[in-house]
């Protein structure tokens, strides 16, 4: 906090970033502390989901070599096949609920303030980033 405001703020109200009044959100130092520490906390996050996403591509390339019941038993799992949800379901939903979630955003706020694109991101991300959180 002490360096975005007392090093951070001043430095962007003197280069032009932020022009507005500093307590402004949309166009003063405010609003452009919030975004780089947005970008601060979802670089961490993506950062610490590299050595999740690195074990499971581990484990991708091991299940490759071996049979998929000796894997399976191999890590404890005690369902048979016929008990897991199947992967298509699991696709299908996910991106359904993308889908919807994406409509019922512009339909609520607008397609000129939220944009499609900016809300399928957040999904994406939000879901990466909930692996961690």
């Amino acid at each position: 906090m002490f360096v975005g405001w007392a090093i951070l703020s001043p430095l962007a109200t003197r280069s032009g970033w932020a022009a507005g009044p500093v307590r402004d959100t949309a166009a003063g130092a405010r609003g452009w502390i919030l975004w780089v520490a947005l970008a601060i906390m979802c670089t961490d996050a993506l950062i610490s989901l590299l050595p999740v996403a690195f074990e499971s591509f581990k484990r991708l390339l091991r299940r490759r070599g071996a049979t998929s019941e000796t894997e399976e038993y191999g890590r404890g799992e005690i369902e048979t096949d016929d008990r897991l949800v199947p992967n298509s379901w699991v696709l299908i939903g996910l991106t359904l609920s993308v889908c919807v979630g994406t409509l019922l955003v512009s339909l609520v706020f607008g397609v000129e303030n939220i944009k499609p694109w900016a809300s399928f991101l957040g999904f994406i991300l939000g879901g990466l980033l909930s692996i961690i959180g």
